[in-house]
């Protein structure tokens, strides 16, 4: 065989890799990230998707986090922490959520910049935080469908993208819009302002942009009422309520040592006996 087919055949394989990786990369944009976690690894045909943000709202005062469903407790978190639960499992009659947590102290808070671990908690001990669903459920009724030509967007770099309208979270920019780029309802709130609902663009997914006034970083929040939380009486230091096995371990064998112990003295006796 030539040179030329030779080299045929590599220029062939390195476009086949390079269309293989391209198609990949966009693949894994839109894969739904799994925490590392063990136990949902070993049970993930039995979660089902979640992908909402949760207010701590432990009885007590303070949300448990355990290392599975029903399992050991890992420690504590104050009320009123945010925590994002990907993927929940129902244990019986009980809902538990994944979550990533970092280490603050003897707290427990939502994952920081620095080492995080996963864990569970009872989603009964939680309060939904108002996002883009529960905007939707309130709203729903006075939406309208888009029926402009994008001119309002046309040739605007930075368009803000917001989490629901007037929700005072932005979630980043967009540089610029193309044709891929489907506004599907219109909301207009209070002020006049009229705001975009795009389900997806280029890995952004469930976004709004403010259609009159899109490179605004400042308009201001709506109210949001914010559900009272339950708080510890003074002086309460939280307790684990899953079983501490260890105590239960070592009472275990030291009756097994004693029980020996004594089987010992009482057949060593009998020899003793018997000998004479």
């Amino acid at each position: 065989m030539g040179k030329k087919p030779i080299k045929k055949i590599t220029h062939l394989i390195f476009a086949c890799a390079l269309l293989i990786s391209l198609l990949s990369g966009f693949a894994i944009a839109d894969v739904i990230w799994e925490p590392p976690d063990d136990f949902y690894m070993s049970h993930a045909n039995e979660c089902q998707y979640v992908n909402r943000s949760f207010y701590a709202n432990g009885k007590n005062g303070y949300l448990e986090i355990f290392s599975k469903p029903g399992g050991i407790s890992l420690g504590f978190s104050e009320n009123g922490e945010i925590y994002h639960v990907q993927f929940s499992y129902k244990l019986g009659d009980e809902d538990w959520g994944v979550l990533e947590y970092s280490e603050s102290g003897d707290k427990l808070v939502p994952r920081d910049d620095g080492d995080y671990k996963t864990g569970w908690i009872k989603l009964s001990d939680t309060v939904l935080k108002y996002d883009y669903l529960s905007f939707e459920e309130e709203h729903k009724l006075e939406y309208k469908p888009y029926d402009g030509d994008y001119s309002e967007l046309s040739g605007i770099k930075n368009i803000v993208i917001w989490t629901f309208p007037r929700s005072g979270e932005n979630c980043g920019t967009l540089d610029e819009i193309d044709n891929n780029f489907t506004v599907e309802s219109v909301y207009t709130d209070s002020d006049g302002l009229k705001w975009g609902y795009i389900s997806y663009y280029y890995g952004h997914k469930n976004f709004w942009v403010c259609l009159s006034d899109p490179q605004n970083f400042s308009i201001a929040a709506a109210d949001i009422e914010i559900p009272p939380m339950h708080t510890p009486d003074p002086g309460f230091v939280p307790r684990s309520s899953s079983k501490d096995m260890t105590k239960t371990i070592i009472i275990c064998i030291s009756s097994v040592v004693l029980i020996t112990a004594v089987l010992i003295v009482i057949l060593g006796k009998k020899k003793i006996k018997a000998a004479k």
